[in-house]
């Protein structure tokens, strides 16, 4: 049936919002080292030296190391094992600790720790969320709504560069700045508590009756739709069994693996640069 349950929009919706966690936090912390009142907090000299330059590539890169630690292994970790749900709150809600941390620092140590504690947070919705998504919309409009979550990532990025030319010259402009993520993170907990687990997680640790009414709901009533839908769930997650776990080793061995993850390596990379 190509009709759209609102459920499964509002719900989509409210996960693609993690998205603005990861734009969020990448876009803001540019133009903050730029920032008198920053600089001034950190005891920066007016003009960089090599002690600034790696302070700068610490703080940058700390949130890049937790996101991209945190991604690899949240998948199997958390992701699989604890459920896209519980995954995605604890992601927005590292994230906001992360943001207080980083908001309520007095030295540059606090403010690196703030970050890899947000990156974290980043990476744990980065993996739950596209996935999330991609377990409850319907086949027809599901590129659109795991779309909307990067589409999300890009007007945080805006959102946090135009934030920063508003409170750039004033004294405490930085700590509002990184002070937004609290209010993103926790917000976003907060409505997340309202969805349900997707019915392929819960299909997998054998709640088969919660999976049916979980698919019901998403569907709009039509039981005979959702039992079409789950019935494919179960072959898709027996093929996986038969098939067995993937190891780190076929990234390098088994060319579509390799392909994959080479092209969208060079994918992010040539977007990054250009």
């Amino acid at each position: 049936a190509s009709h759209v349950n609102r459920r499964v929009v509002l719900w989509c919706v409210l996960v693609a919002n993690t998205g603005f966690l990861h734009g969020y936090d990448n876009g803001v912390v540019s133009d903050i080292l730029t920032m008198p009142s920053f600089r001034e907090m950190m005891k920066w000299p007016p003009i960089d030296d090599a002690t600034v330059a790696v302070q700068k590539g610490l703080t940058v890169n700390g949130f890049n190391i937790g996101a991209a630690l945190a991604a690899v292994l949240s998948g199997h970790l958390v992701v699989d094992l604890h459920g896209r749900r519980p995954a995605l709150i604890l992601g927005s809600l590292l994230s906001a600790l992360g943001g207080f941390v980083q908001c309520a620092a007095v030295a540059g140590s606090t403010l690196i720790v703030g970050r890899l504690i947000a990156g974290i947070g980043v990476g744990i919705t980065s993996s739950a969320g596209p996935a999330y998504i991609a377990e409850v919309a319907p086949a027809h409009i599901r590129g659109a709504m795991v779309g909307l979550y990067q589409s999300n990532v890009c007007l945080a990025i805006v959102g946090a560069s135009l934030l920063n030319y508003c409170v750039h010259g004033t004294a405490a402009g930085w700590r509002w700045s990184l002070g937004v993520q609290v209010v993103l993170g926790a917000a976003t907990a907060v409505g997340l508590l309202f969805i349900g687990d997707t019915p392929r997680f819960l299909e997998s640790v054998g709640r088969s009756g919660e999976a049916l009414k979980m698919l019901s709901i998403l569907r709009g009533g039509d039981e005979g739709c959702a039992r079409r839908e789950l019935a494919a769930v179960r072959a898709g997650l027996e093929e996986e069994r038969r098939a067995g776990g993937a190891t780190w080793g076929e990234l390098f061995t088994n060319a579509y693996f390799r392909n994959v993850v080479l092209l969208g390596c060079l994918v992010q990379f040539f977007q990054i640069i250009t």
